[in-house]
């Protein structure tokens, strides 16, 4: 006669019926899908910090500084040549905060457009985008340094803005302090994982 041994087929077919697998894992957070939905302030520089850090590491940041450094040459290629294309390009910026409600801390400047100042303006910003290109780390703290300097100068920015919030990400209702907000949670969130990993290699190498 056959004799049934424990630890047979029909044994651990038993085992496998009273085997549950582990719940998968929870989805990924939508960040975008919460940021397009929320009117909140501090909500906005949240998910704006974790847009910050995703532009970053995927790259997008590093092709869009370069795609921006070559937007604002060819506006002052041309604001340089006519007065006519800066005050259209005021206008143009007018239609824009009116229609699309982009968050600008004040209105256009037409002065600033019909002299030199937006010019210089545009200037300065495009030597700060090209000096951040060539010397910092896109994913480092460094690269948002950099970023966080250029919104500590600015007091009425549009087109600057604008290409801020294209660099990283962001939506155009991000004025420059929430820009400037999710930048410094950004930051702060790359310092902690920098200690970390820092407190991780001392603690192996003991």
């Amino acid at each position: 006669k056959n004799l049934q041994v424990p630890g047979s087929d029909s044994s651990n077919n038993e085992l496998s019926k009273l085997y549950i697998p582990p719940p998968p894992p929870p989805p990924p957070l939508d960040t975008d899908r919460l940021r397009s939905a929320t009117n909140s302030d501090g909500l906005l520089a949240v998910l704006g910090a974790a847009q910050v850090l995703r532009a970053m590491q995927d790259g997008s940041a590093k092709r869009r500084v370069l795609e921006s450094i070559e937007s604002v040459e060819e506006w002052i290629e041309n604001g340089e040549q006519s007065v006519a294309f800066r005050v259209a390009s005021w206008r143009d910026q007018r239609a824009a905060q009116g229609d699309l409600k982009i968050a600008m801390e004040s209105d256009s400047n037409f002065m600033a457009f019909i002299s030199n100042k937006a010019i210089a303006n545009r200037k300065r910003f495009a030597e700060q985008l090209k000096a951040a290109s060539a010397v910092t780390d896109f994913d480092s703290l460094q690269f948002l340094q950099t970023i966080h300097s250029v919104l500590s100068q600015m007091n009425s920015p549009c087109l600057r803005l604008e290409l801020l919030q294209y660099i990283l990400g962001l939506d155009n209702r991000y004025s420059v302090a929430h820009v400037k907000r999710s930048v410094e949670l950004a930051a702060t969130c790359l310092n902690i994982s920098s200690e970390s990993e820092s407190d991780i290699l001392t603690t192996t190498s003991q």
